[in-house]
């Protein structure tokens, strides 16, 4: 195999990416089996669409340092899951610089990512939509008559709404709750979740005691209360 300082000046893609999987890590620290093979897929598809990654790496201590720091962020982070690295290859492939972005940055978009994978919108997207739900549904018999774009939309818009309601939130406080609702729901999509049709809400009735009844209690309450004295 050729040394990596000669592979990087040559720009040799089969030789780095063999290097990437297989050249021994010099560090201490252990590195996750998982997380390694994580990075050795990533780095095939990273350096096909940020061409101006090697441009920073000159020798193999620059390199082991850069894998080492990927592996860690991805160990920590937990980044296995296949719909978490698709929504940060999708970010990738959207951003404008042709070089590499930090393993920190690349994190964020699997995170920050994953609603969109699921079709989900944004906060701000949600805030609009529960504000138009809001001014429109007296139009309606009942929310499930609203004419939703897809189930989760139904869910997120009725839950917040009714958040919005009960807890009378600002609009920053309703724009936050909107973001805690998309990424409860994309955690739940992602472990296999699947979201029901609207269903009509069960209306609670007050239930009323028949005076006897109440009387009844009363008088208990009274005659623990002389017993008490």
């Amino acid at each position: 195999m050729k040394d990596i300082t000669q592979v990087i000046k040559d720009r040799d893609a089969v030789q780095l990416s063999l290097i990437a999987q297989h050249y021994p890590d010099h560090k201490a620290d252990p590195m996750p089996k998982k997380a390694i093979a994580i990075f050795n897929d990533l780095f095939k598809q990273l350096r096909a669409i940020f061409p101006a990654m090697m441009n920073t790496i000159q020798d193999q201590s620059q390199f082991d340092e850069m894998r080492r720091q990927w592996v860690k962020a991805i160990a920590e982070n937990e980044i296995y899951r296949t719909d978490q690295i698709e929504a940060g290859m999708k970010r990738a492939r959207q951003h404008e610089k042709p070089f590499l972005p930090s393993p920190g940055e690349f994190i964020s978009w699997c995170k920050e990512g994953l609603p969109d994978i699921y079709g989900l919108p944004d906060a701000q997207e949600l805030y609009d939509s529960v504000m138009m739900f809001r001014a429109k549904r007296f139009q309606f018999r009942s929310a499930e008559d609203y004419p939703w774009q897809s189930h989760a939309e139904y869910w997120l818009v009725t839950k917040v709404s009714s958040k919005m309601t009960n807890l009378s939130l600002t609009v920053q406080e309703a724009l936050k709750t909107c973001d805690q609702e998309i990424k409860r729901l994309s955690k739940k999509l992602s472990q296999g979740y699947e979201i029901p049709e609207p269903v009509a809400q069960v209306e609670k009735h007050l239930i009323v005691t028949p005076p006897e009844v109440a009387l009844n209690h009363i008088a208990k309450l009274k005659a623990m209360f002389k017993a008490s004295h």
